[in-house]
């Protein structure tokens, strides 16, 4: 979803990598990150000061774009799996190609169903 964003929006496959970011398991960091990138946060709660935290041990460059309580965060991701769920309008919330791929591959019902297993979908 971010690779086909980025794109859409004109940054070439040259300008960016994605990989994977194992925050739960920091030590592991130093293995798909330079260790002289500068990570940019957004703290809401505990975790996010965890985070921080976590990344400042490890010797990481630490950049807080902003701390503010999570009442004062706005929109976020549960909110827009919850309209999905019930069947809301979530589509101005994304940008237009997150709209195709949650269509594509069908999230909206798989959302549905996990909800339905009363399985968490924090």
């Amino acid at each position: 979803m971010i690779r086909e964003t980025l794109i859409e929006n004109g940054v070439s496959l040259a300008d960016f990598t994605i990989v994977p970011f194992p925050i739960n398991i920091p030590e592991l960091l130093k293995y798909y990150v330079p260790i002289d990138a500068v990570f940019f946060l957004s703290i809401y709660d505990d975790w996010g000061r965890q985070k921080k935290e976590y990344l400042e041990n490890l010797g990481f460059k630490i950049h807080v774009l902003w701390e503010v309580p999570l009442e004062k965060k706005g929109l976020s991701a549960r909110n827009i799996r919850e309209a999905m769920i019930n069947d809301e309008p979530w589509e101005d919330f994304v940008p237009k190609e997150i709209v195709i791929l949650v269509k594509r591959w069908n999230i909206t019902q798989r959302l549905k169903s996990i909800k339905q297993q009363n399985i968490s979908l924090d």
